[in-house]
């Protein structure tokens, strides 16, 4: 939807919505001017005006109500527009016709007349103007017919009034419009301001998904998805840190597989890549939740332990054990049976270690159990 219709459904919405005030004061107003003429030789016919105005206005009621319930259901049309329009339009019609009953009518009935008719279309200044043809709806007929009447009379001072009215037709009219052209431009701004928000909201989403994708790149491994070392890194010091202030201790395996580059000599890069994640699936299984496994290498994994008791060794070592027994069964890598071995390095933190000299020990560790031969382990000393 465009702006501009945007605008003059938000306008519509607010004539709806304001819709009581003209039509409580078509009503007031008329039962003021019919009032003072019952008794009158002209008492009958402001009578049976003053009950067509309120026939009117009770049609309005209930077409303003179903213009209403059309709005919320089926949203704004220039049709349903036109057709309220329309239905000012008989208020107009039947404020016109009052212009008729000035002829031969005492001055009084004259002024009274004139003022009402006037003050009814000064009023659809503020209750109309938001819709502008609804302002001429109503403005038109329910003028016009006064300014030619008096016009084509033969004293001056009638014409002086149909002159008058006409020139208050048309400064109406102006202020209507100018009224009109700065709600416009007040919703205008409105619904600019908005799409600008929305549109600011949208771009900070968008860069805060790319961080987020950015922070993901630079902290996980792009074949397995695992942390890398930089992730490990900062796991290792957070884990570190909580655990000295619970008085446990943390832990890390460095594992380094035995036969993959065989399999990547072999039979290409891309099946070293399918051999990595397999391998970064099976060594899921063997951990916590709340442990890490994090890829730092070509073939080398690290699995950091937190939240170790006294009695911490015997859990590294059956997590290790797990680890080993991960590589028993063969992996299936391009439709052929490959198989891969594990040598794990273990270390264990002391007081006054920090995540890189523990890392450092695992790996060290991890070059001894290979010199014991693929499915070993090894303590740091």
């Amino acid at each position: 939807m465009n702006l501009d219709k945007r605008v003059d459904e938000a306008l519509f919405h607010r004539l709806i919505a304001s819709s009581p005030i003209p039509l409580i004061g078509s009503a007031l107003g008329s039962l003021l001017v019919a009032m003072p003429q019952i008794g009158t030789h002209k008492g009958p016919l402001f009578i049976g005006w003053l009950c067509a105005v309120y026939a009117i206005t009770g049609l309005r009621v209930v077409f303003t109500k179903v213009c209403q319930s059309q709005l919320n259901k089926h949203g704004y049309t220039y049709r349903l527009a036109i057709k309220y329009c329309l239905t000012i339009a008989l208020s107009g019609i039947a404020w016109g016709a009052l212009g008729f009953f000035v002829s031969d009518a005492p001055p009084v009935t004259v002024v009274l007349v004139v003022t009402a008719i006037q003050a009814m279309v000064m009023g659809g200044v503020v209750s109309l103007a938001t819709f502008i043809p609804a302002f001429f709806a109503f403005s038109i007929p329910a003028i016009l017919p006064l300014i030619y009447l008096f016009s084509i009379a033969s004293n001056a001072h009638d014409k002086i009034i149909a002159l008058y009215s006409a020139i208050f037709l048309l400064l109406m009219v102006a202020v209507a419009y100018r009224f009109n052209q700065s709600l416009r431009n007040s919703q205008r701004i409105i619904f600019e301001n908005a799409d600008l928000i929305y549109s600011l909201q949208a771009a900070n989403a968008k860069i805060l998904l790319q961080n987020i994708k950015l922070d993901h790149v630079a902290h996980h491994d792009q074949l397995t998805g695992l942390p890398n070392r930089i992730m490990l890194a900062q796991c290792m010091q957070q884990a570190l840190e909580v655990d000295q202030l619970k008085n446990n201790r943390i832990a890390v395996l460095y594992i380094d597989l035995d036969g993959f580059k065989a399999i990547n000599d072999t039979l290409g890069h891309d099946a070293g890549d399918a051999a990595l994640f397999s391998v970064a699936q099976r060594l899921t299984t063997a951990i916590r939740s709340a442990d890490v496994l994090a890829r730092v290498g070509g073939d080398e994994f690290v699995i950091l332990l937190s939240d170790l008791n006294a009695h911490g060794e015997l859990a590294v070592e059956k997590v290790a054990h797990k680890c080993l027994s991960a590589f028993e069964q063969p992996f299936m890598i391009q439709e052929q049976f490959c198989r891969l071995g594990a040598s794990i390095g273990l270390a264990i933190c002391n007081k006054g270690d920090t995540p890189e000299s523990l890392l450092a020990a695992a790996d060290s560790a991890m070059y001894q159990a290979k010199l014991l031969g693929s499915g070993h382990m090894h303590w740091a000393q």
